[in-house]
């Protein structure tokens, strides 16, 4: 039996305990659990337990500007990690230089009751998208490759998933080193970016498993022309990687995974394809 998701935590952090259970009834309706309080009696022993996912912090509490609320709350180790939106009014907007200030989006006073949940929505699903991204590369990562295979797998539409793998990148690395093997996974991504919206339009993606290991979806219409392309644009210029003399010879000396020495040859890419196309 699936378990029901659960809930995603809100921290209040208020003076006015009016506007707390004002707050706390919206963000309740909408799904989100909340626990409120204020900078002198919050519980930390009790969040570290049951830790909550985003903090929204009303300028004021506990008698501190919005410089001095974020400077607090960012310098303890275990508040300071959390995303951060805070309530000001509207008259103190430009008085802050939201440049210095540590915080991940702001709401103004007087607000909508419906803009509280939209930003702490927001708020979070930019946090999972920026935790979810290759730090490389920037493409999507496995919790992002996991929903769109989900999404489309209960779409029931046909698609076709291709995982991609850059052959001999270990021996590349070995002999040249991590800074231009980031270099190949760079140019594989723009290479794979590039076709990838060029043949496969908007049902396209693109993903970032780690490594050297790439996912992509498309129509399974386009998928073997993508591969197709994918593979003749990165063997020709996966050349250019290589020294003069390792690129006449075809290939460059170094070790296997068992101390052996052994000749591996350039780069290249293997690419495996499944597609609901044919069930």
């Amino acid at each position: 039996m699936t378990k029901p998701p659960v809930a995603q935590r809100v921290l209040i952090l208020h003076n006015d305990p009016g506007e707390i259970a004002i707050l706390s009834g919206l963000l309740t309706k909408a799904g989100f659990q909340v626990v409120a309080s204020d900078l002198t009696t919050i519980a930390l022993h009790e969040l570290v337990h049951n830790p909550p996912h985003v903090i929204v912090a009303a300028e004021g509490t506990s008698g501190r500007s919005v410089e001095s609320l974020t400077r607090h709350l960012k310098n303890d180790p275990f508040l300071g990690r959390l995303p951060l939106i805070v309530l000001i009014r509207d008259i103190r907007l430009n008085d802050v230089d939201w440049g210095s200030v540590d915080v991940d989006d702001y709401i103004c006073l007087p607000y909508r009751p419906d803009e509280i949940v939209h930003r702490v929505r927001l708020c979070l699903s930019r946090l999972t998208r920026s935790l979810d991204a290759n730090p490389l590369t920037r493409l999507p990562g496995n919790t992002s490759i996991l929903f769109e295979t989900t999404a489309r797998i209960e779409s029931g539409k046909p698609f076709a998933l291709a995982y991609l793998d850059v052959d001999n990148f270990k021996s590349f690395n070995d002999r040249y080193g991590y800074g231009r093997g980031d270099e190949v996974l760079v140019v594989a991504c723009r290479i794979l970016t590039t076709v990838v919206g060029e043949l496969a339009g908007v049902e396209g993606f693109v993903g970032h498993v780690g490594g050297d290991d790439f996912v992509f979806m498309s129509h399974p219409d386009h998928i073997d022309a993508i591969c197709e392309t994918v593979i003749k644009r990165f063997d020709l210029v996966i050349p250019d990687f290589y020294d003069r003399d390792d690129r006449l010879q075809g290939y460059i000396d170094s070790v296997d995974r068992k101390g052996n020495h052994e000749q591996f040859p350039m780069m290249s890419l293997s690419i495996a394809v499944v597609t609901n196309s044919h069930r």
